[in-house]
C-alpha cells in the first residue's frame, strides 16, 4: 500500500493564564499535526509538539520539504527502513544531524504510520507491538504549572493536589525548582493534603546542581517521593550517574534525550533509575519501543514523559503492550488536555486514577479536522510573539 499524501497542520492553542515551570512561561501550547494517506483513502495522524520555545514554521517545513519527499509513493508498511531512511545516515543526515528537532519531525511522521498501518489491518496499535501486557495503565496527575510568570504557592498547590485525589489519581506530579524554601513548602503543602499513602513526583525541569540536590537530598525523602525528576542539566551524565549512586530518591529522567543511543548511554552508566523517553523527542513507536525494551535489560522501569495530544494515544499503546511499564503521566493543565479534548473528544480519558487503550484499529482516535483551522497560527510573527519566554 503506497503513501499518496503527507500533510502537516501547526497548531497554536491559546492559554487563558500562562504557564510556567523552572525554566520558562509559554502562553500558547503549540503543536503540529501529521497526516499521512495511502492510496486507498485510509489516513494515519501523527504528531510532533510540544514547541513551546517557538519553531512552529521549522517543524512544518521539515515534513514538507525534508521528509515527504523520502516518503511519497513508499509502502507503509516498511516503518523500519521508512524511519531509518528519514533520519538517515552519513552524506543524507549531513545537513540536520541525527539529534534534536529532525528527531521529533521524524516522530510525528512515524506515529502517523503506525496508526495508519493500524486502521489498514484493522488493529489497534498494542496489538501490533506485541499484544497486551497491561489491561490497563495507572496514571498519576502531572501539572502544578505556574501561573502568569510566577510559582504557585503553597495552597494552591494543596488545593490542586487534593482536586487530582478526588479524581482517582494514584499520584501527582509537581514542579520544584524556585529556590529550597519555596520547593519545600510547596511539597509540605501537597503531602499534608495527599496523606501518606499517594504518591509525589517532582520534576526540576535541570534547574538543580548536583551540590543543590546533596544539600536538600534528606529533607526531599521525608516525604517519601516516587522519583526527583530532570535534577541536573541533562548532558552531564557524570553527576546524573554520581547522584543516582548518592541518594535515596530515584532519578528519573529521559524526555530530553533523542533516540536509542542517547538513551544506551544513561543506562549503561546508570545514570536513571527510571527512564521517562517522550515518544515525540525520542522518535516516535518505532523507536521508544526500542528504548523501553533496552531498559528493561537493565530492570529499569518505563514512564514515558506524556505531554502531547496525539502523542497521549501513542503512547498508551506503547505502555499497554511494554512488559517494564511503571505508570503513565496525564497533564491536566498548560494547554494539552484542552486541545486533545478539541481534537478528539473524550478519547483516552483517565478514570478513577487509570487508562485503557481502546481495541478500534490504529491509535482509536478521530480528530476534527476544523481544530486545524481555528487554532491555525496567522502569522509566524503571532507564532513567534507567543512562544516560550525564558526566565530571567
Amino acid at each position: 500500500m503506497k503513501i499518496t499524501e503527507i500533510g502537516a497542520f501547526p497548531i497554536a492553542f491559546p492559554l487563558e493564564t500562562p504557564a510556567q515551570d523552572a525554566t520558562g512561561v509559554w502562553d500558547s501550547w503549540n503543536t503540529v499535526i501529521v497526516k499521512i494517506t495511502a492510496e486507498d483513502g485510509t489516513f494515519g495522524y501523527g504528531e510532533i509538539g510540544p514547541i513551546h520555545g517557538g519553531g512552529i514554521p521549522i517543524f512544518t517545513a521539515m515534513v514538507d520539504h525534508k521528509l515527504k519527499g523520502l516518503l511519497i509513493g513508499e509502502d507503509v508498511f516498511d516503518r523500519e527502513r521508512l524511519y531509518e531512511k528519514m533520519l538517515g545516515r552519513g552524506t543524507s543526515s549531513y545537513a540536520l544531524g541525527q539529534k534534536g528537532a529532525i528527531v521529533s519531525a521524524v516522530a510525528g511522521v512515524d506515529i502517523a504510520l503506525w496508526d495508519l498501518v493500524g486502521k489498514l489491518l484493522e488493529s489497534p496499535v498494542y496489538q501490533l507491538l506485541g499484544g497486551c501486557t497491561h489491561a490497563k495503565i495507572p496514571v498519576y496527575a502531572s501539572g502544578f504549572f505556574g501561573k502568569s510568570g510566577r510559582p504557585l504557592k503553597p495552597q494552591e498547590c494543596a488545593d490542586e493536589a487534593k482536586g487530582y485525589a478526588d479524581l482517582g489519581f494514584k499520584g501527582v506530579k509537581m514542579k520544584v525548582g524556585f529556590g529550597h524554601k519555596q520547593d519545600l513548602l510547596n511539597l509540605e503543602a501537597v503531602r499534608k493534603a495527599l496523606g501518606p499513602e499517594l504518591g509525589i513526583m517532582v520534576d526540576a525541569n535541570q534547574s538543580y546542581s548536583y551540590h543543590d540536590v546533596l544539600k536538600i537530598a534528606r529533607e526531599l525523602a521525608a516525604f517519601n517521593l516516587t522519583f526527583l525528576e530532570e535534577p541536573l542539566p541533562i548532558n552531564d551524565i557524570d553527576a546524573m550517574a554520581a547522584l543516582v549512586a548518592a541518594v535515596e530518591i530515584p532519578i528519573a529522567a529521559g524526555e530530553n534525550y533523542y533516540t536509542r543511543f542517547e538513551f544506551r548511554d544513561i543506562l549503561v552508566r546508570r545514570a536513571v533509575n527510571i527512564v521517562q523517553p517522550d515518544i515525540i523527542h525520542a522518535g516516535g513507536i518505532t523507536e521508544t519501543r526500542k528504548i523501553a525494551d533496552m531498559a528493561s535489560a537493565w530492570n529499569v522501569p518505563f514512564a514515558p514523559h506524556i505531554h502531547a495530544t496525539v502523542g497521549v494515544a501513542a503512547s498508551i499503546h506503547l505502555l499497554t503492550s511494554t512488559p517494564n511499564t511503571l505508570a503513565a503521566e496525564y497533564i491536566t493543565t498548560g494547554g494539552s488536555y484542552e486541545l486533545r479534548q478539541a481534537l478528539f473528544g473524550q478519547a483516552f480519558m483517565a478514570q478513577d486514577g487509570w487508562i485503557t487503550a481502546p481495541r478500534e484499529p490504529g491509535l482509536g482516535i478521530h480528530l476534527n479536522e476544523a481544530m486545524f483551522e481555528k487554532y491555525y497560527p496567522k502569522t509566524h510573527e503571532s507564532e513567534t510573539k507567543r512562544s516560550c519566554r525564558s526566565l530571567q
